[in-house]
Parts: C-alpha cells; sequence; structure tokens
C-alpha cells in the first residue's frame, strides 16, 4: 500500500507524517452516483520510519507491505468473529454444568459477548508486538517533492 504525506517533523530515524486518506469512491474513474457525492477525508498522523533522511515540509511517498496489511487486516477482523463464535458455544457447554439443566440460548450470547470483549484485549495485545516488528512498520521509500505552507 503506497500513499503520500507530508512531513511535520524530522526525529532522526523516524518522521512524523501527515497522510490525507480519502474514500475508495473519490479515487474511481466511474462516473456512478456514488462517485458523485462528496467523500470524506480524513488527515491523520503517523510516525513512519525514514531511512531517506526526509526533512520537515518534504511531500514523501510512504509504503507498508501488503503482507503486513493482509496480516493486520485478518487479525482485526477475523479474531472478534472467531472468538464471538467460540463464546457462544462455550457458553452453552459451561452453562450444563453451571445450571445443571438443559443449555440455553442466554448463556451462550452472555458466552459470545464475554468473548467478544475478551478478543479486543487479545487483539490490543498482539497488535503492540506486532508493532514493534519492522515488517509492519510504515517506512518513507522517497522524497516526491517540497510543499509550501
Amino acid at each position: 500500500m503506497e500513499e503520500q504525506g507530508l512531513v511535520l517533523e524530522n526525529r532522526g530515524d523516524e518522521a512524523l507524517v501527515k497522510i490525507t486518506r480519502h474514500s475508495l469512491c473519490s479515487r474511481c474513474a466511474q462516473k456512478c452516483p456514488m462517485a458523485s457525492m462528496e467523500h470524506e477525508t480524513d488527515e491523520i498522523e503517523v510516525l513512519v520510519s525514514n531511512p531517506v533522511g526526509a526533512e520537515k515540509g518534504q511531500l514523501v511517498k510512504i509504503e507498508m507491505g501488503e503482507k503486513s496489511l493482509v496480516t493486520a487486516s485478518l487479525l482485526i477482523y477475523l479474531v472478534p468473529v472467531i472468538f464471538l463464535i467460540a463464546g457462544y458455544f462455550a457458553g452453552i457447554y459451561l452453562s450444563g454444568f453451571i445450571y445443571d439443566t438443559t443449555p440455553g440460548e442466554t448463556a451462550g450470547i452472555i458466552g459470545s459477548i464475554v468473548f467478544l470483549l475478551l478478543s479486543f484485549l487479545v487483539v490490543s495485545y498482539i497488535d503492540k508486538k506486532l508493532g514493534q516488528k519492522q515488517k509492519y512498520q510504515p517506512v518513507i521509500k522517497k522524497i516526491i517533492g517540497s510543499s509550501e505552507q
């Protein structure tokens, strides 16, 4: 994935970069009704690796590996769903031991909610661990030019 951004601050091996994100429709060449509507843009500030030595005010190309992006997306979207389903069955299974009756839907729903909340903690922990690895860090690949502010 490639993005362009403006360097706000040089911090040696890292740089603080402002990236303007656009919706996918805003970049689409099709002339469908969705493309003609106003689309949301969002400015974010990201701390990125700066091996090229970009300075404040320069426009840069930032890149993050596709494989890393897919792995992060799977983590964020699939882990909570897996925990949600596992929590439902765990709730039903455990309710048989606790209430000594036929497993109920309520126990499954409660188990789903508990496991879903637990999944957010697990995702947060894994995110911190993966965030420390270099391959999951965005990197400035080249300096495009300067920006007049």
